[in-house]
């Protein structure tokens, strides 16, 4: 099969949620099909990491990530019944792009990876099968943010926004044959809100259970690790409800706790943060599984964001404790005190964090478990093999 796939986010290095699984998602197709890749990128692709998509793609084109607009548009965008992202960062040129490869590939399947970029596809699809890799159920994502607000007026401002969004979201994906989300919990939301019923399919997000080894874990006493890139406001948000209303608590019984946070944080204020006794900033780090291996437990501190977080997975993975928000394991059938532990207050939170770095037993516990149920149920050779066959189903053959 001839497969067009246009992507928002350029696939490799896979250090981000989404990059991750649009990667493994692209390995799987490409094992058995010919798999023709257009992808936004910011600045140049490294040469060295085309190289290693064209190990599973026929071609690998890449396009300058649009930007906002200023003026007309953008002012446009508020009276429209798309949102104003949507209307300003409309690029033709990216559409151009797309309508050239769709008639030179002739693809027997699309594929479309972010509901950002599914208007370049629909507008000239036809009767190409397609299908749509909507990471998180986009306006629940703004809906949960505005819930946080402090101000009314905030509150007020995030309430229009995430409604109008539902409704585009919703319109956008009953254009697609098939719909990808990762979690149950983003399906009933899109049911309950949107009413889409027939065209969703569930293929949560997983880890690399050959990539993590389970044995390497030598934790140092009173290291904790957050991964996550603080240009993500949810990420910002978790980290700074660690610092002030965490930390505190677990410093009663660990006073030189230390939290280790991975992931870029250019042009972000991380001022509160990074000037911070006991969080220690590491940037970006090329091999997450050094700063794993070190750690004493993983922390998920989330209260907003949306999908299926690949941190909690990939942490179990390579067997290291878990504690987490319920928000923060969302789309995961795990349980509380047999594979990790949950805390939704500062006070359940930094309790759960003193069990494990006090009880090795009940450490060794939640990872030895965790990791076998990564292994039955989250491995990506799964996940992305239901993706593959799903895509494979929709030509006939």
């Amino acid at each position: 099969m001839k497969i067009f796939f246009l992507s928002y986010w350029f696939p490799y290095p896979p250090d981000n949620g989404s990059r991750i699984r649009v990667f493994n998602f692209i390995k799987a197709l490409g094992e058995r099909n010919e798999v023709h890749l257009l992808s936004l990128v910011t600045g140049e692709p490294d040469p060295r990491h085309v190289d290693v998509l064209r190990k599973y793609c026929q071609t690998v084109s890449s396009h300058p990530m649009p930007r906002d607009q200023s003026g007309l548009r953008a002012y446009a965008g508020l009276f429209s019944r798309r949102p104003r992202s949507v209307v300003s960062r409309f690029d033709p040129a990216l559409y151009q792009s797309v309508q050239e490869s769709l008639k030179n590939i002739g693809p027997d399947v699309i594929v479309v990876s972010m509901v950002d970029v599914a208007e370049y596809v629909l507008f000239e699809r036809k009767n190409i099968p397609s299908v749509l890799i909507d990471h998180n159920c986009e306006f629940f994502v703004i809906q949960r943010r505005g819930a946080l607000a402090v101000s009314p007026l905030a509150r007020l401002r995030y309430a229009v926004t995430w409604r109008k969004y539902a409704a585009w979201e919703a319109k956008v994906c009953r254009q697609f044959d098939r719909v990808i989300m990762a979690t149950e919990m983003d399906r009933r939301r899109m049911q309950e809100f949107c009413g889409l019923v027939d065209n969703i399919d569930v293929i949560p997000n997983a880890a690399d259970t050959e990539h993590y080894d389970y044995s390497r874990w030598l934790p140092e006493a009173e290291v904790l690790v957050y991964t996550g890139s603080l240009g993500y406001s949810a990420n910002r948000d978790a980290v700074m409800y660690y610092k002030e209303e965490i930390m505190p608590l677990v410093r009663e019984s660990y006073p030189n706790v230390q939290l280790l946070v991975t992931g870029r944080y250019e042009s972000v204020d991380v001022d509160g943060i990074g000037k911070c006794a006991g969080i220690r900033l590491t940037g970006y780090v090329d091999d997450i599984r050094d700063v794993l291996s070190r750690a004493s437990a993983c922390i998920v501190p989330l209260r907003q964001g949306g999908g299926m977080r690949l941190k909690i997975p990939e942490a179990m993975a390579a067997g290291v404790p878990v504690v987490s928000t319920s928000v923060g394991v969302e789309g995961l059938s795990c349980t509380h005190g047999e594979h990790l532990l949950i805390g939704d207050t500062p006070e359940e939170f930094a309790a759960g964090i003193v069990r494990v770095l006090g009880d090795r037993t009940l450490a060794e516990r939640l990872r030895e478990n965790a990791r076998r149920l990564v292994e039955e149920r989250y491995s990506w050779r799964s996940s992305a093999g239901r993706f593959a066959r799903l895509v494979e189903s929709m030509v006939p053959q």
